[in-house]
């Protein structure tokens, strides 16, 4: 929801500091290679089910077949423009009968697969949808609220201000005629969002609503049978803090044993403790009620468990097929190498090679996603046809 904004003095001053701190930082980035890899030599590429990657794959067409022929593809070293995806598009909405023979001949036939020359590997974890009890009215046992996107917070477009910052955004409300940072997580626990009828459920602990807020969507089953979806609105703009690396770095869970499982459980044996290190973490997110049967990610289409990823933005396009090849970090776990479409964003998820496997709804999706923190690279499936001043990518020798 857009609204007006006034900004004082110091606010402008603010703005013009941040393009320039931004312009600099844009400037010294380093731009990636590429190679091109064969797609036999994808490590497991003949064993995957191609199928369900090309069913997510529609549900990413259907928004990149929606925009403009010219509209940037963010970031454009691989996403281009939307022109070029419309064509792969097109052929794949086409594909009524799946099957993993059509569907692997197809990815063959419209797209490259290429990978970056150097600084390959790097991080991927996994999220789910978690299921909880909830209520409609609070009780003396429901009492934990999720929130529905307060009007007062408001989302400036840096953009406005400066070319340099087009689609740089922040986040903040009106105070005193002044924009100024959002509530932060211990703010709003406190109680800085009561009286305004945000309360869309009420939860049983609070542990359930920080772990929703984490996983940025869930199902809610209410004392009746009912089940209900929600899903992301927005964010309070505070940084992500990840919780287990305070609990790391404070001894309380090994590095080799850390996991969503294990961070739950140790919240649950020191409940007194657990608040302050909730706070530790000061985004916040808010929700609203889901019509689809799927939570649905930051392309705004449904996510499909074991297909979709969420990335960073900044380094991989949305709606990009993308090859994985992780190895587990536990001898039990088998590799994963399977073909999955880009779809969601997520706050963890920063850098260059680090990605979230969506898993599913509930605690067998949990089990799946709680204790993922693979190492592995991603390969690049890339339209065929796409200008050579977009994305040069040289020959180079395959390491396998």
């Amino acid at each position: 929801m857009w609204k007006s904004l006034i900004i004082t003095g110091a606010g402008v001053l603010f703005l013009l500091s941040l393009s320039v701190l931004i312009t600099i930082d844009r400037d010294a980035e380093d731009v990636p290679a590429f190679v091109k890899i064969p797609f036999e030599a994808l490590p497991g590429w003949d064993k995957d089910v191609q199928g369900a990657a090309l069913i997510s794959f529609q549900k990413s067409c259907a928004a990149l077949l929606s925009m403009p022929p010219d509209s940037k593809i963010k970031p454009e070293i691989l996403g281009g423009l939307a022109r070029n995806w419309h064509e792969s598009c097109q052929a794949g909405m086409e594909i009524s009968s799946i099957s993993n023979k059509v569907a692997r001949r197809f990815f063959e036939e419209y797209f490259t697969a290429v990978s970056y020359r150097t600084d390959t590997e790097g991080l991927f974890t996994g999220y789910f949808a978690p299921e909880y009890f909830g209520s409609e009215t609070p009780s003396e046992e429901y009492n934990y609220p999720l929130y529905a996107l307060p009007e007062d917070l408001q989302v400036l477009d840096l953009g406005d201000f400066s070319k340099a910052l087009a689609g740089e955004k922040i986040i903040g409300e009106i105070k005193d005629g002044a924009f100024v940072p959002y509530k932060d997580r211990k703010l709003i626990d406190e109680g800085a969002l009561e009286d305004q009828d945000l309360e869309l459920v009420w939860l049983k602990d609070p542990t359930d609503a920080f772990f929703l807020h984490i996983q940025g969507s869930g199902v809610i089953r209410y004392e009746n049978g009912d089940r209900r979806l929600f899903g992301y609105a927005g964010k309070n703009g505070k940084a992500y803090h990840a919780i287990g690396k305070f609990l790391i770095e404070s001894g309380e869970i090994s590095r080799e044993k850390i996991s969503m499982q294990a961070i739950r459980q140790w919240m649950t044996d020191n409940p007194m403790q657990a608040q302050a290190l909730m706070w530790k973490n000061p985004s916040y997110v808010f929700f609203r009620p889901l019509s689809e049967n799927a939570p649905v990610g930051a392309m705004n289409v449904p996510l499909t468990p074991g297909r979709s990823l969420a990335v960073d933005r900044n380094y991989v396009p949305l709606g990009m097929p993308v090859w994985l090849d992780l190895s587990p970090t536990t001898e039990l776990a088998d590799p994963i190498r399977r073909l999955v479409i880009a779809q969601d964003t997520g706050g963890a998820i920063k850098g260059r090679v680090r990605a979230d496997v969506y898993w599913g709804v509930g605690a067998d999706a949990g089990l799946m996603a709680g204790p993922m923190k693979d190492k592995g690279r991603y390969y690049f499936l890339v339209p065929k046809g796409r200008e050579p001043h977009v994305l040069a990518i040289p020959d180079a020798a395959v390491k396998s």
